[in-house]
Order: structure tokens, then C-alpha cells, then sequence
């Protein structure tokens, strides 16, 4: 973890330390500490002071005092930041390997390596460094785990992972999903996770999927209506924790992790059946299953005779402060704001079906019969219409929100309508308006988590799948301006953007990852379905050894990664391999094959006679082809 020339703000005090020591330690290791939240800010610091308004929205990672101090008193990366100004190979081969910390020394060094090929190419640095990097341990990443359709997506807020999810084997095969953890800047799967019980959400359900606000954690509505905790970078398929709390419903609750990673909301009925409906649990180990009587997370308190009734149910997943005090929460046609402390909503208001919270928690844009309407979300008081237009429903609309800076901007995207603003892209912050001219948006209404809009990190772009098939970069940062576009894949539902200036695209069948500057595919992955296996270059007892590891190629050619390093593939597919293919580094990083040896050998008997290193999976391949 090397914050050397990037912004981080502290919000002290901490224990351990003076927030004025921490800052000169900071400073004088080449650190900005700055005072506000903006679109520079590289982290946050959390003691117990309060962290800032908007930083969750941006996806700022917050870090606590314990890893403030680790990062203060840690020993100098084993590898110097100047090493790759001019290739020193002696100095290179002779670091201190031993101390190599992948969170803090593998971005850099990798950076600067991609910076080296730039300019020479592939070296002997890019070897040694892989050689070093595949010493300390590696697996080969496995891009193809999902073995039916992906109906659950997930950016971390910090946008440098997508987490994509299968509910069950398709024909009925089994009972069990997978998860999947891509590194965005690289278009690479880290991860996989595979027979989760009960498959990962629901068809058509949002939010299935959520990050915690340092993408630590990852929570999952799985086996129908259970809730639970991963660490989306370990080995396990089973939660951390999980809860069972709806008495059976028959598909998951609306639910929220908390920013913090150990707790969730959960939507559910409590004994009473009054107040509002559900609870906060708990998600640091063990199991909870339903029986409110017994368990003492519900929200228990009644409901205040303003309201006029006995009980509000949360029927989306709602949002949490950034300090965990408050839920906004959406009810069918109505919308109310519940302190977690005492369980009560602060106000509660009649709404339309399609509304959604700004991630500061400072408004809610709703749909009514006159067009998009805001209420603020401190007392629920309506701030009057903003855009108007009688031809907006929940089956033509959809509302986005993003940042710029401290400022929330609402994309309202309209796909089908008669009204004053009729089709297109409608762009409201507290500026004024911008309307992207002559659009005609992909309809990705209630399609789960795909949509046709997705704002830049920065929030002065979006991106935009359109009715034609093609997803235009807008600049919206005065102005409307198209600056580029370029097709995409038929079937593609939704788009996101993440870190990197990396646009995903992505359907049930679908991941592509595609550079928004210029439209170049960094890498494409199509599911096909759990049926589809390489018999015809491996005999059973290889195909039940590398089961979910093999990898279709675009012409029907199979490659069956060989743990560490090779594959048995068509050698001429070299380059699709290594688009696809990639060594992962704690399960967290990526690593290109390019940099370093990886033979690909064409068949078993040929990869047999010509495996160099002994494995597990050399020592299979070696078996196989001994004669009967």
C-alpha cells in the first residue's frame, strides 16, 4: 500500500497516535493530507471523528486507525519506486522478494512495468519479475466459472473490482451458483467462487450483490432468502455469516450491507407485525435463522399515528448513511427514512414506483403523473418539479445518480414515451439541466442490475447503450457533447463504468471490458452452459480434474490451463490465451502471462513429454497419457 504523491484525508483523533504526528509522518513520506472530500481524494483515515458527507457515495476507500498506523511504521516497499527509470536487472533480481507485500508493492511495480513495454517491449525485467512473482505463489486465473446465466453485477465503490453472479446450474443439474471477482483495469477473473448453496439472488431481483465501502467484504442474497458475508478475495464458497430471517419467502428480501461490512439489513416480519419491518444483524460469524421471538435485531417499536398505519415494509434495497445511523428505504408508492437506533422512521411520504436516494442521502427523485419530482431527504418535504412530463412510468424510466465532487448529478433516462421530453437522456444537477440531443436509450427497465446508463467515476461523462446497439461516451461536464461510440455485442443489456476509464459491458451470456477512450476490447468472455466440455481432447478421468478450469476460445478450440504455468490449446491462440488467461496474485491481482514463460502445447501427449515442472496438474496430464 503505497499512498507516495496521493491525497488522503484523516479524520482523527485516533488513539494511538496525534492526528498532527500522523500528518507529518504522512507529509514527510511524500503524502497530500487535504482537508475536503473531492474527486482526487485517494482515501480516508477513520478514527473517531466523522467522515465526511458524499465519501461512501465516491467510493473513496476508508481505512481504520490500525492500518494507519501499519502504513506509518511499515518498512520501505521492497521494491524502490525509481527501480524502472532505467532497467537495473542486478538490482531487480536482488531485492528483498521475501518482504514483497502484493497490496503495497504489486500495483506499482506492475505500473511501471507496463510503462517499460511501452517502450522496449517485453525485457528480462518483465521475466525476472514474473519469475519472483510465480516463486512467491500464483494460481491461473479461471474466467469461465459461471455455468449458467449471470444474473447478478456489482461494482466495488471503489470501482477497481466487478463481482458477477449465477443463481443455479441450468437443466436442473444441481443446486449451487458461483460468484466471480474481475480486476477491472485489467479485464481479468481474480476470483471464483463456485457451488454457492442455493445459487446467488434471483432472476430479475436488484442487488443481489453488495460491497462493503472498503470492498473488504462482499454480501450476497443466496439459497433463495438467506443473507451472507464473503471475503470476496478468499478460497471459501461458504459465508462468513449468514441469516435466514424472512419465515420463508420465496424469493430474497430487500436487503443492505452496512458501509462496514458486519452488519446487513434485512427486510422481514417481526412478532408483532408492527413498526417497521425487519431488522440489523450481526454479520461478523455463525448463523441466524428466523424466529424474531427469539432474536433481538428486530425494529420493535410502533409505529407514530402520523403515519395513519400499523406497519412499513422495505420492498428495495435501501441505503444506508455513511456512519450507519440512518436507512432510506422505498416501500411500493411510498418512501420514509428509519434511525437504526431506535427503529422509528424520521418521516415517511407518498411517492411514485420508481424513485431512487442521491448517494449523499440529501434528496430522493421520484416518478409522479407530472414528470421527476425531489423531496428532501432530511424531513421528506417536497423541493418541487424539476423535469416535466406526463409520459414517464416505471416501464419506460429509470433514474441514475452520480458525483461530481461534492455535487450529485440525476441522469433520467427515458426509453419509450409521448410526453414534452419524449425519448432520450436528461441530465439534472443544482447547475441547471443538459439534454443529450437525438438518443433513443436501450430499454433496460427491470432487467435486474443492467442498465443503459452509467456515470464516469468523475461524473462529468456517461455512457449510454442505445435502441441501435452501440454505447456512446457522452461529456457532460458543461455541456452535452458525443464523444465517441462504438458497437457492442448483440444481447448486451447493461453497461458500468469503473476504474481505469474501463467500460463493462454486460448481458446473462456476456463480460466485455473495453477502454472508454478509444473502444478497445481488453477482454470478452461469453457462458455457454455447464454441457459444453472439451471430450475431444480430454478423456474423462482429465475432464472431472479440470472441471470449471477450462476455457472455451471464440472458434470452438478449448484451453485447459496447467497449473503454474501452461496450457493445452491450439499454440497459434496464443494471444487470445493470454487475453483471456491471466497468473492471479492473492487472489486479488492480476498478472500477464506475456511477462513471463508459459508454454502452450497442443495435446495431452505432447504437453506429457514436454511439462518441465511437477504439480498436481502435471503429474494428471502425465498419468493420462501413460498407455493402458
Amino acid at each position: 500500500m503505497d499512498f507516495t504523491g496521493r491525497n488522503v484525508m484523516l479524520c482523527g483523533p485516533f488513539q494511538k497516535i496525534g492526528t498532527g504526528e500522523a500528518e507529518q509522518q504522512l507529509v514527510a513520506a511524500g503524502v497530500r493530507v487535504v482537508r475536503e472530500v473531492s474527486s482526487d481524494l485517494d482515501a480516508i483515515f477513520e478514527g473517531q471523528g466523522d467522515v465526511p458527507t458524499g465519501a461512501y457515495a465516491q467510493g473513496i476507500p476508508i481505512f481504520d486507525e490500525a492500518t494507519l498506523l501499519w502504513l506509518l511504521e511499515e518498512p520501505e516497499p521492497v521494491l524502490e519506486t525509481d527501480l524502472f527509470g532505467t532497467p537495473d536487472l542486478e538490482r531487480l533480481a536482488d531485492a528483498d522478494w521475501a518482504a514483497f507485500t502484493p497490496e503495497r508493492d504489486l500495483l506499482p511495480l506492475r505500473d511501471r512495468l507496463e510503462a517499460l513495454e511501452r517502450e522496449h517491449g517485453v525485457t528480462d525485467t518483465h521475466r525476472i519479475a514474473t519469475q519472483r512473482i510465480l516463486e512467491r505463489g500464483t494460481t491461473l486465473s479461471r474466467p469461465l466459472g459461471h455455468e449458467s446465466e449471470l444474473i447478478a453485477f456489482a461494482l466495488s465503490p471503489c470501482g477497481r473490482y466487478l463481482a458477477t453472479g449465477t443463481w443455479l446450474m441450468e437443466a436442473g443439474q444441481d443446486g449451487f451458483g458461483a460468484l466471480q471477482i474481475w480486476e477491472v483495469t485489467t479485464g481479468k477473473c481474480v476470483n471464483t467462487l463456485t457451488r454457492i448453496d442455493g445459487g446467488v439472488g434471483w432472476p430479475g431481483e436488484l442487488g443481489a450483490i453488495q460491497w462493503s465501502a472498503d470492498a473488504r467484504h462482499i454480501g450476497m442474497a443466496f439459497r433463495t432468502n438467506a443473507v451472507g458475508v464473503w471475503d470476496p478475495f478468499g478460497e471459501s464458497n461458504e459465508p462468513r455469516a449468514e441469516a435466514q430471517v424472512t419465515d420463508g419467502a420465496p424469493r430474497p428480501p430487500a436487503w443492505a450491507i452496512h458501509p462496514d461490512g458486519w452488519h446487513a439489513f434485512i427486510s422481514a416480519g417481526t412478532h408483532e407485525q408492527s413498526g417497521v419491518q425487519g431488522c440489523v444483524v450481526p454479520m461478523q460469524a455463525g448463523r441466524l435463522f428466523w424466529a424474531p421471538e427469539l432474536h433481538e435485531y428486530t425494529f420493535t417499536n410502533s409505529l407514530p399515528p402520523e403515519i395513519g398505519r400499523k406497519e412499513l415494509w422495505v420492498e428495495r434495497p435501501p441505503l444506508w448513511s455513511p456512519d450507519g445511523a440512518l436507512l432510506y428505504c422505498q416501500e411500493r408508492g411510498s418512501a420514509f427514512v428509519v434511525d437504526v437506533a431506535t427503529g422509528l422512521p424520521t418521516w415517511h411520504a407518498e411517492t411514485g414506483w420508481v424513485a431512487a436516494w442521491s448517494p449523499d442521502g440529501r434528496y430522493l427523485a421520484h416518478i409522479s403523473q407530472h414528470g421527476v419530482e425531489f423531496l428532501d431527504a432530511t424531513n421528506g418535504r417536497p423541493m418541487g418539479l424539476r423535469v416535466h412530463d406526463t409520459s414517464l412510468d416505471r416501464f419506460n424510466t429509470s433514474l441514475h445518480w452520480g458525483t461530481r465532487g461534492a455535487e450529485v448529478r440525476l441522469a433520467v433516462v427515458v426509453s419509450e414515451g409521448r410526453g414534452r421530453i419524449d425519448l432520450g437522456v436528461h441530465i439534472v444537477d443544482e447547475r441547471g439541466g443538459l439534454t443529450l440531443p437525438d438518443v433513443t436509450p436501450l430499454n433496460a427497465v427491470d432487467k435486474g442490475d443492467c442498465e443503459a446508463w452509467a456515470w464516469a467515476p468523475s461524473g462529468d461523462r456517461g455512457a449510454l447503450l442505445t435502441a441501435a446497439g452501440e454505447v456512446q461516451i457522452w461529456d457532460l461536464a458543461d455541456s452535452a457533447r458525443l464523444q465517441r461510440a462504438f458497437p457492442v455485442p448483440e444481447g448486451v443489456e447493461g453497461v458500468l463504468w469503473g476504474s481505469g476509464e474501463v467500460i463493462i459491458l454486460v448481458s446473462g451470456r456476456r463480460v466485455r471490458f473495453v477502454r472508454a477512450h478509444s473502444g478497445e476490447v481488453m477482454a470478452d468472455y461469453t457462458f455457454s452452459g455447464w454441457w459444453q466440455e472439451p471430450g475431444d481432447i480430454l478423456e474423462d478421468d482429465l475432464l472431472e480434474h479440470f472441471f470449471q478450469r477450462y476455457v472455451k476460445l471464440t472458434d470452438g478450440t478449448w484451453c485447459i490451463p496447467v497449473e503454474p504455468s501452461a496450457a493445452i490449446a491450439p499454440p497459434e491462440r496464443r494471444t487470445k490465451i493470454e487475453s483471456s488467461l491471466a497468473w492471479t496474485v492473492d487472489r486479488r491481482f492480476a498478472w500477464p502471462l506475456r511477462w513471463g514463460h508459459f508454454d502452450i502445447w497442443p495435446d495431452v501427449p505432447s504437453a506429457a513429454k514436454g511439462l518441465t515442472f511437477d504439480s498436481p496438474d502435471a503429474r494428471a496430464v502425465k498419468a493420462a497419457a501413460r498407455p493402458a
